[in-house]
């Protein structure tokens, strides 16, 4: 380990991103490479990121010189076999445009000012941005203002936390407790998810299962883990008829990849709406499930009951838990379904962007909240509904109403009238 926060590059090439990005783009690239798109960024915590706007700008617009190199292309093709050779090629050529795809501006709304970012383009194009936006940021913003916190502090919290996992999995006799580390898009900063999986890998490699980071999984020889996001799903709400999308969605995934990343997102639309597209065949295709908004506990019940419904057993499935974790409530989780499902856990921020009871003369150090979603899509609106709703994202009220409607879902028009 090093024994500072911060080193000089935010982004260390072009692999430092989440996997599922680059699978799907794949996908987007083999089955809609005329696609249009946009994503906005959406800050959710009460913090007014503007000033950091200049720097931002001048962060992304380095990606313009950000490209894959032959190493990392001949690491995809033999560690990534489901990635079709064409697409390699295609990466070869591949390259960020951030003056044409990328916009940085202050917007005011309630006399506060915010940060905004929006990016437009190709689906395929401009797919990898997401992961690689949100880390600028949310270092940037590290770098800014809790650039104070000792290197010492993040080691004590990283290691002290380790070691207590390791205690309490011995003391509940708990042996099937699995997690990749998955923080990029929230991390406090590329050194410190550095470490953090160096530290892991070190004193945890019975435990750590791999990472989200291609990067990270190069340098250290680990599993790249990730499979398939929201935007998916919320593209097919305009590349098919809405009430079809998870069903389109699901199948041209499968298509693919030949089956090769069967796990899939259940809450784009909501648990309810996707057990109706999650048929016998689709559930028998596809390796298990990924938890990614509400109450975990109800959700494994719903899906555990469902296989059951449809003669398939459980225990031959996985159920993937990826919502804001700890430690603690992971290991609730893991006891709560404990020789009932395979199940396993991706967890992010707890891991990259955890620094304790950190606290100076500004307040208790939090992690930024932040996402980067898809809104349009061929110049049209799309929504995630989520299993929480205050997860829900659409611009368009009208459309998301009629998206509910196509579901079975109460919309707010229904609960006005």
């Amino acid at each position: 380990m090093t024994t500072k926060l911060f080193n000089d590059r935010i982004i260390q090439s072009a692999l430092d991103l989440d996997v599922y990005k680059i699978n799907m783009m794949h996908a987007a690239h083999k089955y809609y490479p005329g696609t249009t798109v946009r994503y906005e960024l959406i800050v959710r915590s009460d913090e007014d990121l503007s000033e950091l706007a200049q720097q931002v700008e001048d962060e992304i617009g380095k990606l313009a010189s950000c490209q894959f190199s032959e190493q990392e292309l001949s690491y995809l093709s033999v560690q990534v076999p489901y990635l079709e050779q064409n697409f390699i090629d295609y990466l070869a050529s591949f390259r960020f445009k951030p003056a044409e795809q990328v916009t940085v501006s202050v917007t005011t709304q309630q006399n506060k000012n915010q940060l905004k970012v929006s990016v437009s383009g190709i689906w395929h194009e401009t797919i990898l941005y997401e992961t690689l936006i949100m880390s600028i940021i949310s270092e940037l913003r590290n770098r800014s203002r809790w650039s104070n916190i000792p290197y010492a502090h993040f080691r004590n919290v990283l290691e002290d936390k380790i070691t207590r996992l390791q205690t309490e999995l011995k003391q509940r006799n708990i042996d099937n407790f699995q997690f990749s580390e998955m923080g990029s898009r929230r991390r406090f900063s590329a050194q410190v998810q550095h470490d953090v999986v160096d530290y892991l890998r070190q004193h945890a490699p019975d435990l750590m299962s791999g990472t989200s980071n291609y990067h990270l999984a190069k340098q250290f020889d680990l599993t790249p883990i990730g499979t398939v996001a929201h935007e998916w799903f919320m593209a097919h709400q305009q590349l098919s008829q809405p009430d079809e999308s998870q069903r389109v969605a699901l199948d041209r995934w499968h298509q693919a990849f030949n089956g090769s990343l069967g796990i899939a997102l259940t809450d784009t639309i909501g648990i309810d709406a996707f057990l109706q597209d999650f048929t016998y065949e689709r559930a028998n295709a596809y390796a298990g499930v990924r938890h990614d908004s509400g109450n975990p506990f109800d959700w494994g019940d719903k899906m555990i009951a469902h296989y059951q419904s449809l003669d398939i057993d459980p225990k031959s499935k996985v159920l993937i838990f990826t919502d804001g974790l700890n430690f603690e409530r992971a290991l609730e989780i893991c006891q709560y379904f404990a020789g009932r499902a395979n199940i396993s856990f991706g967890i992010g921020t707890f891991l990259a962007n955890d620094m304790g009871d950190w606290k100076d003369q500004d307040g208790h150090y939090q992690p930024l909240s932040m996402v980067v979603k898809m809104a349009q899509c061929n110049g049209a609106p799309v929504a995630k509904i989520s299993d929480e709703p205050e997860k829900a994202m659409c611009e368009d009220p009208i459309f998301l109403a009629n998206l509910k409607q196509s579901f079975g879902l109460e919309s707010e028009y229904d609960k006005a009238s």
